[in-house]
């Protein structure tokens, strides 16, 4: 059985995704102590160490840490430090800057047969304060290291999971030729593919509804974080996602006021709070009831129960509706989209004060990700197992 290992591991969709596709994932690394309190309940034989990677960079530190030889090493390091040219332009001494060479010197000094690093596809047109290619910089710097490097970009949805995702993949391996992304099984249908749907053979893609209609029927406030099913599955992904688990983890509506309940009821699908009427608008903050001139289209849109859902972010709890419930997305519903198991358990609380006031606040000791933010940021297991059957069918693993 090939092995991988996962840094920057989040609650763990990388590495579950490869643990589909057949590898043994013996440890993972990961700084959040929430999400490695998900990592250590969901895989109790695994050596999830919480640590911060920059304290790992000598060939002893990183062989303190790490007692297996991968085969592949995986990650998502954060590259947001990265500065952009222009006036929107980044601190160039974020520390973030430097996350992807602490991946690049664990690549280098376990040389694994291939690499894996995930990101946002904003990172292919993004540049640095000098104006260079961030992808050209990181591509580079793999192939220093003796490694044949490949940009692909992979839509989610293309791949079983409900949710239109598209994510940019830094793979690196040691084949010298292109081995190529791997093929969709999904698509995203409309009329007009009709022939290529019909010619390709693809599946259409999985769609909100037929992702999450079995799960129990929620008003604001309601549920509990272990909770029995109440109906039987119905359809193939919702019998996938449950497979034998008794029990249903993290189905619980969020703390709506009555106020903003009503506001939901005026929300229909791909509207978001900014195109409900003046009556429903949000109220400025302290602003003794005026209606508040500012809208924001990013906020609790309504999501059509017959397409794949749109990226869920860190953030959902605020960003969607529910397609039917006059409330936010759970964080199973969330993981649903994400194609999480529903025996993949999230821990840690639902929901943090934000982590940009924490900040403000100097209570970065309270800086942890919820269960939204672990679930969001993770990558799809079903996006993740695609990556991982293809690296072992193509190099062999």
């Amino acid at each position: 059985m090939p092995i991988a290992i996962d840094i920057f591991a989040g609650a763990g969709g990388f590495g579950l995704g490869f643990q589909m596709a057949g590898f043994d994932i013996p440890f993972s690394l990961e700084k959040d102590a929430w999400a490695c309190d998900t990592l250590r309940y969901n895989h109790p034989n695994m050596v999830v160490a919480q640590a911060d990677i920059t304290q790992y960079i000598t060939t002893a530190e990183i062989q303190r840490l790490v007692s297996v030889k991968p085969d592949v090493i995986i990650g998502g390091p954060p590259c947001q430090g990265f500065s952009v040219a222009g006036p929107a332009q980044k601190d160039p001494n974020d520390p973030r800057n430097s996350l992807f060479q602490n991946f690049a010197r664990w690549v280098d000094e376990l040389r694994p047969k291939a690499f894996v690093m995930e990101n946002v596809v904003g990172l292919v047109s993004r540049r640095n304060a000098e104006g260079a290619s961030v992808i050209k910089i990181i591509q580079q710097t793999f192939e220093k290291l003796g490694y044949f490097v490949e940009i692909w970009t992979l839509n989610s949805a293309h791949f079983g999971a409900p949710q239109e995702r598209v994510r940019v993949f830094i793979v690196g391996h040691q084949n010298k030729e292109n081995i190529g992304e791997p093929l969709a099984t999904h698509t995203i249908f409309t009329s007009s593919s009709q022939l290529t749907f019909d010619m390709q053979g693809l599946l259409p893609a999985i769609t909100m509804w037929e992702a999450i209609s079995d799960l129990p029927e929620l008003e604001a406030c309601e549920g509990s974080e272990e909770q029995p099913y109440k109906t039987n599955p119905l359809t193939e992904f919702q019998m996938w996602a449950r497979s034998e688990n008794p029990i249903l983890y993290n189905h619980v509506a969020m703390e709506h006021t009555p106020r903003l309940v009503e506001r939901f009821k005026h929300i229909g699908w791909g509207e978001s709070s900014s195109d409900v009427s003046e009556q429903h608008a949000a109220h400025r903050r302290n602003g003794n009831g005026e209606i508040s001139v500012t809208r924001y289209d990013q906020n609790n849109r309504r999501l059509n129960p017959n397409k794949p859902s749109h990226t869920i972010a860190a953030a959902f709890y605020a960003n969607f509706l529910h397609p039917y419930q006059h409330r936010n997305l759970t964080a199973r519903e969330g993981a649903r989209i994400q194609s999480f198991p529903d025996s993949y358990r999230f821990r840690g609380k639902k929901t943090v004060v934000s982590h940009k006031l924490l900040q403000r606040e100097g209570r970065v000791a309270e800086k942890y990700l919820c269960q939204y933010n672990q679930i969001g940021n993770a990558v799809p297991p079903l996006l993740a197992r695609a990556v991982g059957n293809h690296l072992k069918e193509a190099l062999s693993l």
